[in-house]
């Protein structure tokens, strides 16, 4: 946040943000607002609408911390706005009664919390995301030095210490995340009615279209057809045996 802050690197963002996971009560809220010392808590905010698009981005270079209070009420469709806004660089505005678009630093990190641990819905995003379960209550009560804490981050940065992730940690990181995924329809129902092969001569291959199209002739619910893409990646992942066929990629299921 703080090399953000200073512009340390200009062609990316800080695009990871905390998500504490925890009991009503438990302290999350003051905790994210405590992270500002009391001279700068005019540049945090909890509040942002990512349905007006515009006013959610010019929060980028009005505010330091944004704070997504209650994450899990973000709707899917405003999800992939939500990651573009996390990995923009800088926002391109026109200023009111100028006739050029500029450039404007963004400022703003994020940190958001939540009451449910089934919150995550995009799994390639998930990287995005440091989930903390917070067991108990935070202590919100001790006083922080915080000239003292800003110190010691510019040191550090001044020192080249690393402030992103490397790729490898990345992946450790979403490992993590697997347990606060919102699990799809589809995905129980995969489950409930068929299981992958472990060897070749089991099962039957079948494309991602036919398997959806099973599900729903099985169970007699509706699936959104706009979800055909995601199931074809959770099948990858799911599904360790694949063949290349002139009708897409197969997989060795069996049928339950």
């Amino acid at each position: 946040m703080v090399a953000h802050w200073q512009g340390r690197d200009v062609q990316h963002s800080n695009s990871v943000s905390p998500l504490l996971v925890g009991g009503q009560g438990c302290g999350k809220s003051t905790f994210c607002l405590n992270l500002l010392p009391p001279e700068l808590r005019t540049y945090y905010t909890d509040s942002i609408d990512f349905s007006k698009k515009r006013d959610a981005e010019l929060y980028l270079t009005r505010f330091g911390l944004i704070n997504i209070d209650e994450f899990d009420q973000v709707s899917e469709r405003h999800q992939g706005f939500l990651k573009h806004l996390l990995q923009k660089p800088v926002v391109n505005i026109r200023k009111p009664y100028a006739t050029q678009v500029e450039a404007v630093q963004r400022y703003a990190s994020f940190i958001a919390t939540s009451n449910h641990t089934d919150l995550l819905s995009d799994p390639s995003g998930s990287r995005r995301f440091i989930c903390i379960e917070v067991l108990g209550m935070i202590d919100n009560v001790q006083p922080i030095d915080y000239a003292q804490l800003y110190a010691q981050a510019i040191a550090a940065l001044d020192r080249n210490e690393r402030y992103w992730m490397t790729h490898e940690e990345e992946l450790v990181q979403m490992a993590v995340n697997e347990e606060f995924q919102q699990r799809p329809l589809y995905e129980d129902l995969f489950y409930r009615y068929y299981r992958p092969a472990t060897h070749a001569d089991e099962g039957e291959k079948k494309s991602a279209g036919e398997l959806y199209l099973a599900l729903q002739k099985k169970s007699g619910m509706k699936l959104p057809q706009g979800r055909i893409s995601y199931f074809g990646r959770f099948l990858k992942k799911a599904v360790e045996l694949m063949y290349n066929s002139k009708r897409g990629v197969l997989y060795l299921v069996v049928e339950k």
